[in-house]
């Protein structure tokens, strides 16, 4: 916990340093009501339905559900079909489940999960009748290097509470709205992503720890993709890229806000 605390610190210090010499952040978006049509989210309801049903399934055949040590970074698999990618990420974090899990939710529901890389235009949501469910519409730019692009997403994102664990489960389609570079033409791809938060075996009856595991599933859309293999590879490894970079920071901002918030309990029981 001592090296997440000071981590957090430096940190926050160069936060603070650069914001004398650079204009206001652009973190703060409006994100307005959606009042489109839902049918363009249905084929979206299926499929997080049917990633819900598999969860278990994925996570023993990515060896998610018998990890028990935290790996130096994202692991990244490649699909035999060479159109799909899957990534994972396994890590303890020194705070409770129900602490860990909420700031995973919040994180994932919100707007900072889009800040990570790339500018975010514009979202409309709704939150459904439906515990924890929340549909989008935004717009937003993703890049990896020099290879940039604007792209359309609608997303369905659900938590589901459960008795062992809690889990945040999404699933989007992204098409392209300006591709700024020509090898990308053709980045139309679906994204599956699930976060689950458990009660880690290190955990004593004085101290409880979380684990938080990442599962990421990117897949080109088999009836957009018209290019040559020159071309697919460099979408890949573009989407390889960019989501492996957007997972590290999804996993850094939600220990920082685990972080603050402990230091803030902190400062309250103080006074």
């Amino acid at each position: 916990m001592t090296r997440q605390m000071q981590r957090r610190a430096a940190q926050l210090t160069n936060e603070c340093a650069s914001l004398v010499t650079t204009a206001p952040s652009s973190h703060h978006f409006n994100v307005v009501d959606f009042h489109g049509d839902l049918e363009g989210f249905r084929g979206l309801f299926r499929r997080l339905d049917d990633a819900y049903r598999n969860v278990d399934n994925v996570f023993m055949t990515n060896g998610l559900a018998g990890m028990t040590i935290s790996p130096v970074d994202v692991h990244v698999h490649e699909g035999a079909d060479g159109k799909s990618l899957e990534f994972v990420s396994y890590k303890v974090l020194p705070f409770d489940v129900r602490a860990t899990a909420e700031a995973t939710w919040v994180h994932f529901k919100g707007v900072e999960k889009h800040l990570a890389h790339g500018n975010l235009y514009e979202k409309a949501e709704k939150g459904l009748d439906e515990p924890y469910t929340i549909i989008a519409d935004f717009k937003k730019e993703v890049y990896s290097n020099s290879s940039r692009a604007d792209i359309k997403v609608k997303q369905v994102i659900r938590r589901y509470v459960e008795e062992d664990r809690d889990i945040a489960l999404w699933v989007s389609r992204a098409v392209p709205i300006e591709i700024k570079h020509k090898i990308l033409q053709g980045l139309t791809y679906h994204l599956q992503g699930c976060a689950v938060t458990t009660r880690s075996s290190e955990s004593t009856p004085d101290r409880e720890v979380s684990v938080l595991q990442l599962c990421y599933l990117v897949s080109l859309d088999q009836d957009d993709v018209r290019c040559d293999n020159t071309n697919l590879q460099a979408l890949i490894n573009f989407l390889a890229a960019t989501t492996k970079q957007n997972i590290q920071a999804h996993r850094e901002r939600i220990e920082n806000a685990l972080i603050d918030q402990s230091i803030t309990i902190g400062h309250r029981q103080d006074i």
